[in-house]
């Protein structure tokens, strides 16, 4: 649902300026919110972390592997009830739950995989080893679901691309690795640290049981398919999305306004959705290819199979935030969730910082969810002497969403089409 009345407007961007609870508050009343809908909005002037204890340092260290979703951990949580609860408490520190999680990319699970079966830890990168001992010191609470999403189509959906036996022991590694990680969460943290003791507080074989019910009840429930559809329609079009930006970097030395325009016109004619994040993650690469150094793997004379691989590689990487953006509004066990996601892919933290969002704004049954970046969108455009507001009349964007639904029902079958011509391009 994308809410168009001038009160919601005016609302957001009074929401996406505010730097202390008062003008939220202020916000809130403006856009007249309904009892469905939740913000949560990092302020400068509020000096209460939203983040569980240890948190704050991880992410805060040189070269972190935890990247958190939002810009800073002063969060303040906003929703009518809540409203409600804090004018009957009379106080602004009403307690409420408030859910984590840290989600892991395939390496992490497979580092951990590693350290719960070798015993030999000497053998391990120094600073993955840190990163470990650091999360059994934490007791931190984890999220499978990306690495089991990102790791579903290899161990699931043939479409051609290998056979039935490579596809059975990807099944295996997959389990194997769910496996571990349950036994790594049950390490006994008071021993490990007084005496440095690897000591697991459940049995293998009760590990192997935790396992299969989180691998069935993942794979066999019957919103799966519901499910990853949602999450296989976002890797499409993140997979159009990259052809599209790789076009328009390599097929013309125009300027960058004319790239973004050009790519702008794909997106209205090709992809049928517009993406802020990717978009202005777009235009820094074309102002300077360094910017996103995950791109830089592309170039001309690639071979065909190996240039698509890639794409669909670095279309899981560009996913990331709009999957954490679905966790973060389905919430966990709290009143609101918090994602976080853990990667030594230092290509993955560069991409996952060049968008800083300040907070979101969202209804937990409905379809809003409008992400507020630290960067106004057209105060960056406007500096860079882009006119982006020609694509959203009313008719452009009625036509991106004909686009999109075309897309859907004909299973992106406009992905070959696109590719072909960019394979053209860097012939």
């Amino acid at each position: 649902m994308v809410r168009t009345s001038k009160n919601f407007k005016e609302g957001l961007y009074v929401l996406s300026q505010a730097t202390e609870p008062k003008e939220l508050f202020e916000a809130w009343a403006i856009m007249g919110n309904s009892n469905d809908t939740s913000a949560i909005v990092s302020l400068d002037n509020y000096h209460r972390s939203g983040y569980p204890n240890g948190i704050k340092k991880l992410i805060e260290s040189e070269n972190s592997h935890f990247i958190p979703y939002f810009s800073t951990d002063k969060l303040y949580f906003i929703e009518n009830e809540l409203n409600r609860e804090m004018i009957m408490n009379g106080s602004a520190d009403t307690t409420f739950k408030v859910d984590y999680s840290i989600m892991l990319d395939t390496n992490y699970a497979s580092y951990i995989d590693n350290f719960v079966r070798n015993n030999e830890w000497s053998t391990m990168n120094n600073e993955v080893f840190q990163v470990i001992d650091v999360l059994i010191r934490g007791g931190y609470n984890y999220d499978y679901l990306f690495y089991m999403i990102e790791n579903y189509k290899n161990s699931f959906k043939l479409e051609g691309v290998e056979d039935e036996s490579i596809r059975k022991d990807k099944r295996a590694k997959l389990y194997r690795n769910l496996v571990s990680l349950e036994l790594f969460k049950s390490i006994d943290q008071q021993k490990y640290i007084e005496k440095g003791i690897i000591s697991y507080t459940i049995t293998e074989t009760e590990a192997f049981l935790l396992a299969d019910q989180i691998f069935n009840g993942t794979f066999n429930a019957s919103s799966i398919e519901g499910m990853m559809s949602i999450f296989k329609n976002l890797h499409q079009c993140m997979i159009l999305l990259l052809i599209g930006i790789l076009i328009n970097k390599f097929e013309n030395k125009a300027g960058v306004p004319k790239k973004l325009d050009n790519l702008f016109k794909f997106i209205n004619d090709e992809l049928g959705i517009y993406y802020e994040r990717e978009f202005i993650i777009a235009h820094k690469y074309f102002m300077n290819s360094k910017n996103v150094n995950m791109l830089n793997k592309f170039n001309k004379g690639m071979k065909t199979g190996k240039l698509f691989r890639q794409i669909e590689n670095i279309a899981w990487d560009f996913s990331v935030p709009r999957i954490m953006e679905y966790f973060l509004k389905r919430g966990g066990e709290g009143r609101f969730f918090i994602p976080f996601f853990l990667t030594n892919d230092f290509n993955l933290r560069q991409l996952l910082s060049l968008f800083k969002v300040k907070g979101v704004i969202f209804d937990k049954k409905g379809d809003l969810f409008i992400p507020l970046p630290v960067v106004n969108t057209s105060d960056y455009f406007e500096e860079h002497k882009c006119n982006i507001e020609i694509h959203f009349t009313d008719d452009i964007k009625e036509k991106r969403e004909k686009v999109y639904q075309r897309n859907v029902e004909e299973h992106f079958g406009i992905i070959k089409e696109s590719f072909e011509r960019l394979v053209k391009i860097l012939e």
